[in-house]
């Protein structure tokens, strides 16, 4: 038996209810209220195995077989391993406050580099551990690789994105993709990619200066119209803020940063849709290659569309923003040629067990919870 096609289809085939996952979403709220979020790790297991088993390829469904007890175990483990190195951080710089200022905050700043490492390398470690828990056709998913290496590279490419005035983006955020879905696989497939971020680079440009200029002319208008705003940034510091000048400047600036994202995500729209179509068709795995024809406007109906019903709806509108992004991503997944169910074997690795526990504590990243 074969799965795939001579010219790009849809590869996976969702067909969930908004219904069903606003009931699952008022039973997770209500249990979430009753147990002071500790049902939170449940609830998510619940959504994810609703999505996966909704959610098909070649007529054969996904399962989602991670446990609630694992993600509340790994989010201790997990703040346990902050808590040793906050300690650690505190009792270090102690010792040290007579070596003076600068080494007594070296312990300081060495823990919140540790933070910030793991909190890069979170997401990482989260998807080998939705993708080891994913099976099809009695098949997991699997993932190799490091998060902390994962988490260094990326704060590398951060430090060079900065020192080049953010001109490597697209190489930065092509390479870690690629690490991502280098590291992927299914059974005894892997996944592989390889782009080329200078063929991005031309809309990238345009988008960062668009979005420059827009920022200078929102702010820089904030600024003229409204002096109160720099008064409000020029009052000594440790003198009571006058309460006009605060409802002003909630007057003023949030309209303002509504305007500035509204317009920056209408601007970034094509080089998103564009960076997610160059990533997709650079993707194989076995005798399958990818694809995705999305546009700038089904990005911009997503990602505007998404944080209108959220806010909109003070929150009450997730299971909505859950159905959308997932059919987003199955209808905007093609495939071509065909892969051999015959040659399709389980892989050795084991499936991550806490594998989720960084992401959940440090809030590090989107999805499906």
């Amino acid at each position: 038996m074969q799965v795939g096609s001579e010219r790009p289809e849809p590869l996976l085939v969702y067909d969930g209810r908004i219904g069903d996952l606003y009931r699952i979403f008022l039973v997770n709220l209500l249990l979430n209220i009753v147990t002071l979020g500790i049902w939170r790790f449940w609830g998510i297991t619940r959504t994810r195995r609703y999505v996966w088993s909704r959610t098909s390829s070649g007529g054969s469904r996904f399962e989602y077989d991670g446990t609630g007890g694992q993600l509340f175990v790994g989010f201790l483990l997990a703040a346990l391993i902050l808590g040793g190195l906050a300690v650690v951080a505190g009792g270090a710089s102690l010792l040290l406050r007579h070596q003076g200022p600068i080494a007594s905050l070296a312990p300081v700043f060495a823990f919140e580099l540790c933070v910030l490492v793991l909190a890069l390398g979170a997401p990482f470690s989260a998807q080998r551990y939705r993708l080891g828990h994913t099976v099809w056709r009695g098949i997991r998913g699997g993932m190799t690789g490091s998060m902390l290496a994962y988490g260094l590279h990326a704060l590398l490419y951060f430090f060079l994105s900065v020192l080049t005035l953010y001109q490597l983006v697209p190489w930065a955020s092509l390479r870690l993709l690629e690490r991502k879905i280098n590291a992927s696989s299914f059974g005894n497939q892997r996944f592989a990619c390889r782009g080329n971020a200078w063929s991005l680079y031309g809309r990238f440009l345009l988008t960062f200066l668009g979005v420059l200029v827009l920022g200078v002319v929102v702010f820089g208008m904030l600024f003229v119209l409204d002096q109160n705003l720099l008064r409000l940034l020029a009052h000594p510091a440790g003198q009571p803020s006058d309460p006009r000048l605060a409802r002003q400047l909630i007057l003023t600036v949030v309209p303002a940063y509504l305007v500035f994202g509204i317009g920056a995500a209408l601007i970034s729209a094509s080089y998103s849709a564009a960076f997610y179509r160059h990533v997709t068709s650079h993707i194989t795995m076995g005798g399958l290659r990818f694809s995705s024809a999305v546009s700038a406007a089904a990005v911009l109906s997503l990602v505007l569309g998404n944080a209108l019903i959220l806010l909109a709806t003070l929150g009450l509108g997730a299971p909505i923003v859950t159905h959308r992004s997932v059919r987003f991503f199955t209808g905007n997944l093609l495939a071509t040629g065909t892969l051999d169910l015959a040659t399709l074997e389980q892989s050795e690795q084991q499936a991550s067990r806490f594998g989720e526990g960084m992401f959940q504590v440090l809030d590090a990243g989107a999805g499906i919870t």
